[in-house]
């Protein structure tokens, strides 16, 4: 009875571990082709739970929905079908927003990799037939947020970052020009012919009003004095 009571359990705990996601909020997303635009609802995976999980124990998808990987870096990839219960048309797409592969029904629980040829952006999972009823091309841009976000183009992930930091400790230091000693240059002054001085200019001075010259007056003459009277001897 024991045996039998961790038996259950145990299946019990494998149901759980492969229940049937909740399907996640959908963005749009359209491939240009040349029929038209072919419009889709795609869930995003961009966790690296949900780039292992994916469409995984799914049991129906809604006729216009999907998934979109988003592979960041860009690099060559491999998709499969291992628990995946929907047959799916799979589109690689190039970091340019075109599509550069097409897997067309891919078999369910197949365990197969789908190796990408070149290095992709995304990869697009839909319900098998779309690309053939859409007449979906290699070539045919596709739009969504993902693709051309600004935010998303510029600001490097984790494994940019860490490509950087690793770039930076491999590169040897250079001086900056404070630690470079750098020679002194003598010059010598150049020899220069002596020059004349000019002679200094003197100061203007202002010029003072002349008067004319008043008359000389010619000086009195001296005037004659009389001549001194004999003083009489006194008398005896």
């Amino acid at each position: 009875m024991l045996k039998f009571a961790k038996l259950f359990i145990l299946a019990l705990l494998v149901v759980a571990c492969t229940k049937e996601p909740e399907p996640k909020p959908t963005t749009p997303l359209v491939i240009k082709t040349t029929n038209g635009d072919a419009r889709f609802s795609v869930e995003v995976a961009n966790t690296p739970e949900d780039l292992q999980t994916g469409l995984m124990y799914r049991t129906n998808l809604a006729f216009n929905s999907g998934m979109i990987f988003n592979i960041y870096p860009v690099r060559p990839t491999a998709m499969w079908m291992k628990n995946t219960k929907i047959p799916l048309d799979m589109l690689f797409v190039a970091p340019d927003g075109s599509i550069s592969m097409i897997k067309e029904n891919a078999q369910p629980m197949s365990e197969d990799l789908i190796i990408s040829r070149d290095p992709v952006r995304a990869v697009i999972e839909l319900n098998a037939g779309q690309v053939r009823r859409n007449q979906i091309k290699v070539g045919d841009k596709v739009t969504h947020m993902l693709l051309n976000s600004l935010l998303d183009t510029k600001t490097p992930g984790p494994e940019a970052e860490a490509e950087a930091e690793k770039a930076k400790a491999t590169t040897p230091e250079t001086k900056t020009t404070e630690e470079v000693p750098v020679p002194e240059l003598k010059i010598e002054p150049k020899e220069t012919a002596p020059t004349a001085e000019a002679p200094k200019a003197e100061a203007p001075t202002a010029l003072q009003p002349t008067s004319p010259a008043a008359p000389k007056i010619p000086a009195p003459a001296p005037t004659p004095t009389a001549p001194k009277l004999p003083v009489p001897a006194p008398s005896m």
